[in-house]
């Protein structure tokens, strides 16, 4: 599987360096994974974790660019059968698709993100439960963000699509990220 992931990774980062390695618009990236647990009786409770990764930006006419993203995610998991410490890290492929206005000093933008992602180790919880989850993690983000010089603040809500172990890794996901020597088109 991870194989597959990686080779899925190289195609989408291919289809984007033609033109624009020349440009350097390679960036690094780090942040927050936030989603909320509703145990019984004891109201809200805010699980947080973290992400980092490689990106690289693409630009394609009338405002849109397309992002190859290689992240590096850590996920608490919640539900009924996964208890409150368990917390997987994904190595996940993105391709986020982002349109936005170029407004001189600053761009905002939305952005649409389909994501595929393998579990490789799990950072607390029960063994058990761990061996028995399916690892493969696949779906889609929704957000937006702003773009300030080599600079993007970027919101996106995530849903996985798959039951892993019945346990619900939906969230929001904050992050920052900085591109190398941005050239415009």
């Amino acid at each position: 599987m991870r194989k597959w992931i990686l080779a899925a990774a190289f195609f989408l980062m291919s289809l984007c360096f033609g033109e624009n390695l020349s440009a350097g618009n390679f960036g690094v990236f780090g942040g927050a994974n936030f989603h909320t647990y509703h145990p019984k009786d004891l109201g809200v409770e805010t699980l947080t974790q973290w992400n980092a990764g490689l990106v690289y930006k693409c630009n394609l006419p009338l405002g849109f660019q397309i992002h190859p993203t290689l992240m590096y995610s850590v996920k608490e998991a919640t539900g009924p059968v996964a208890p409150l410490d368990l917390s997987v890290g994904y190595l996940e492929l993105m391709a986020s698709v982002q349109w936005g206005v170029d407004l001189i000093l600053f761009r905002p933008y939305l952005e649409v993100s389909p994501f595929i992602g393998y579990g490789l180790n799990r950072w607390s919880g029960d063994k058990t439960v761990w061996n028995a989850m399916n690892r493969l993690d696949y779906g889609v983000g929704l957000g937006g963000g702003l773009q300030i010089w080599r600079f993007q603040v970027a919101a996106r809500y995530n849903w996985n699509f798959p039951q892993l172990c019945q346990a619900d890794f939906n969230g929001v996901t904050l992050s920052l990220t900085y591109f190398f020597g941005t050239k415009k088109k």
